[in-house]
């Protein structure tokens, strides 16, 4: 009896001791993004390969009635568990083409709510809610893994954003990046642009999304920290549809380099009007090993 009952304190002192330790590994996936998205096939695999190389390690994609052929470019990345499709219809087109603002509010911000509570919540660490137009930087960094660990205190991580104005190119070059054909950094062109405010930030501690979009308001009233453009930032190429149209207006403009300004001087020009040239090129550093995914020829792997 005596074996028995110290056996029976001996096994019941391990289980108390397992129980009591934190699970290290909680979430299946450290940083996922979370994008709506609608006719975007011909972007789909350079961003999601790209940001692969970053360290995002899962995609939740809302396709909002896509009829281009998206499914055939994510089918291998979903047979792999790397993207979770979800079908996110709407029915606003005539009301949409009258009242713009009502797109984000009705389709992608609901979109972005139902990952934060049904789709990732608990699956991932970190999330970011962007679009197919935008990248992640990470500045210092070879990948936003580090970052995130030097910041794992906070509820979430405000992004700065760069504007890359397509429409100064025709067109993209066949067996080129997007990401390296667009080099001029330009405001912002309407009000809803200049208010947004992307956030890496942790599912569980977010509650909703602020309009303009897309805030996270976080539980027990915790703020997000900002971080310096220079450590991490989103690049954002704009107008990718438009093209020729606009290249004669761009021209005219002034172009100044980027390396030797504040991220307020940079502002500040932007604001007067002017168009600056990205010298410092942070995310050219990442387009050899992406060219080499894509299947790409480059100088570099020649």
């Amino acid at each position: 009896m005596i074996r028995r009952a110290v056996l029976f304190i001996f096994l019941s002192c391990i289980a108390i001791c397992h129980a009591e330790e934190p699970d290290k590994t909680p979430y299946k996936y450290n940083l996922s993004v979370c994008a709506v998205f609608k006719n975007e096939a011909k972007y789909l695999k350079e961003w999601i390969e790209y940001h692969r190389l970053i360290g995002v390690d899962h995609f939740y994609l809302y396709n909002n009635r896509s009829t281009d052929i998206f499914y055939v470019v994510l089918n291998p990345y979903i047979r792999q568990g790397i993207v979770t499709l979800i079908d996110w219809p709407d029915y606003l087109d005539k009301v949409v083409e009258r009242y713009s603002f009502l797109w984000p509010l009705c389709v992608q911000v609901p979109a972005y709510e139902n990952a934060i509570k049904y789709a990732a919540l608990g699956k991932t660490r970190w999330l970011v809610c962007m679009d197919i137009d935008e990248y992640l930087v990470p500045g210092e960094h070879s990948s936003l893994t580090s970052i995130l660990e030097e910041n794992a205190d906070a509820p979430g991580v405000k992004l700065a954003s760069d504007y890359y104005n397509a429409a100064q190119v025709n067109v993209i070059p066949k067996r080129k990046l997007l990401i390296e054909t667009i080099e001029r950094i330009a405001k912002p062109q309407t009000e809803i642009e200049r208010a947004v405010v992307k956030t890496i930030f942790k599912p569980e501690l977010c509650t909703s999304f602020t309009w303009p979009p897309y805030e996270c308001n976080f539980k027990d009233g915790q703020k997000a920290i900002e971080l310096p453009r220079r450590e991490v930032r989103i690049n954002q190429y704009v107008n990718r549809y438009k093209g020729r149209p606009f290249l004669d207006k761009l021209a005219e403009k002034l172009h100044v380099d980027n390396r030797s300004l504040s991220d307020k001087e940079m502002q500040t020009l932007l604001d007067t009007g002017y168009e600056i040239d990205d010298q410092e090129r942070a995310i050219y550093r990442f387009v050899p090993d992406l060219c080499k995914k894509l299947k790409i020829d480059t100088i570099e792997n020649k």
